[in-house]
């Protein structure tokens, strides 16, 4: 007897392949490669552990978040980041002892979305910065963005990845709003849910960003510089003929 499947029931999630544990680990073993002269998030890390939260915060604004960081650095209003972080302290606290395997994410929606919405509303810090102090702040729980992964980029350079043309991953573009990020922690939730992963270095929350770091935004960037190289020779081309 032959089971017709109705794909049009299916979610674009369930349609897409599940990302193996042996491709999971390999994105991680990259990173690892890639850090192996000293590690920004480590250092920050650090300094988490040693009492200096804010600092570790400016730290990794002004390394991981410096596009933005760097115009507003002279004017950066430090006491009132200060006061921010600490008017949210209860709905950081809600999320304590959760991870981003088993949260119920529906359940601390509000939270999610006024921590996001406050932090991203601070000059130099906003959109990508904000899911970086986030994930700082609880590690086991928010998991990072950036541009690449949150789908900025022209749609062609997304095309072009080779886990979208395998199928282990699936386009979307994600808003700068905190109804997206929270979106985006619950669709990272169910991508890596059969991933198995232990680790005493880092979290499986920064074990995915690592994962999209390195399938997503370091291949766009390698195309964006190819970009930018092939647009230099073709005008040099064209000088040269006139």
């Amino acid at each position: 007897m032959r089971v017709q499947i109705n794909t049009k029931e299916l979610t674009q999630m369930e349609i897409y392949k599940m990302i193996t544990d042996a491709k999971f680990a390999e994105a991680i073993k990259k990173i690892d490669i890639l850090e192996k002269n000293g590690s920004f998030y480590k250092r920050a890390v650090n300094l988490i552990n040693k009492g200096f939260e804010v600092d570790a915060y400016l730290f990794i604004l002004a390394t991981w978040n410096f596009a933005r960081f760097r115009y507003v650095v002279k004017d950066f209003d430090i006491n009132n980041f200060k006061q921010t972080i600490e008017n949210l302290s209860y709905n950081f606290d809600k999320l304590k002892d959760r991870n981003s395997r088993t949260i119920n994410f529906d359940e601390f929606k509000e939270d999610i979305k006024k921590i996001f919405e406050s932090l991203s509303l601070i000059k130099g810090i906003e959109y990508t910065g904000a899911s970086k102090i986030m994930h700082l702040k609880n590690r086991e729980v928010f998991i990072m963005w950036d541009g690449y992964i949150k789908g900025d980029k022209p749609r062609r350079y997304y095309n072009a990845l080779d886990i979208v043309k395998d199928k282990d991953w699936e386009f979307k573009k994600y808003n700068n709003t905190p109804e997206d990020y929270f979106q985006f922690l619950k669709d990272m939730q169910e991508r890596f849910k059969n991933i198995r992963f232990q680790s005493n270095e880092k979290t499986f929350a920064k074990a995915i960003d690592e994962f999209n770091y390195v399938n997503i935004t370091l291949p766009i960037q390698e195309m964006e510089r190819n970009n930018k190289k092939l647009k230099k020779t073709n005008k040099k081309n064209e000088e040269k003929v006139k």
